[in-house]
């Protein structure tokens, strides 16, 4: 919902530079971050406890998130969500200082948050039981292979949107039920196909 991306690459070069690291470029960091982060790290710093990483990363980030914005078409996307009566929920691994920080400037009314969360695909199950969901009627959207496991993981569908961390080629790899360019694009599909989600991966 949010365009953090160039955020979270330049507090992860900050990071990296402190660890001693060389910096990545916008295209390498896309091709190497995943989730969960601390996999990541243990790639790219390893030897250096996630604890110091994660000091210097919010170190620089404090500063760059300000400098986040939502992404095109994310208000329109929650305002016709709610219009039409459907559920939402946040999934995300954000620090819960960083999550407040930024719902001071950017707001998305959700029934329920749930961040801090290291591996999504180990909460899936316990958050559709907490909140009654049924997994045939329930969809996980997100720009990362890591969300669209997620969603295999929990039995349920998945919407890669193209706005964010991984690219077309990535996301394809994790075999998602649908790519849509933007939320904008979704919300077209949604209302077209009687908020069904089509068949088939664009």
């Amino acid at each position: 919902l949010v365009n953090d991306l160039p955020a979270v690459w330049r507090a992860t070069n900050y990071t990296l530079t402190k660890a001693d690291r060389p910096e990545m470029t916008l295209e390498e960091f896309r091709a190497k971050f995943s989730l969960p982060f601390d996999e990541f790290y243990d790639r790219v710093a390893p030897g250096i406890p996630l604890g110091q990483l994660e000091e210097w990363y919010k170190e620089s980030f404090a500063g760059e998130q300000k400098e986040i914005e939502p992404l095109p078409h994310a208000h329109e996307f929650f305002d016709f969500c709610r219009q039409r009566g459907l559920r939402t929920f946040l999934l995300s691994t954000i620090h819960p200082d960083h999550y407040q920080a930024q719902s001071e400037r950017i707001h998305f009314e959700f029934e329920r948050e749930y961040v801090r969360v290291m591996d999504k695909r180990a909460k899936i199950h316990d958050i559709l039981a907490e909140n009654q969901l049924e997994p045939e009627t329930t969809v996980f959207i997100g720009d990362m292979q890591h969300d669209i496991e997620t969603a295999h993981a929990g039995g349920i569908r998945s919407c890669s949107v193209l706005t964010g961390f991984n690219t077309l080629a990535q996301l394809r790899l994790s075999n998602p039920d649908l790519v849509v360019e933007h939320l904008g694009e979704l919300q077209e599909l949604l209302d077209a196909n009687s908020m069904h989600l089509p068949n088939g991966a664009a």
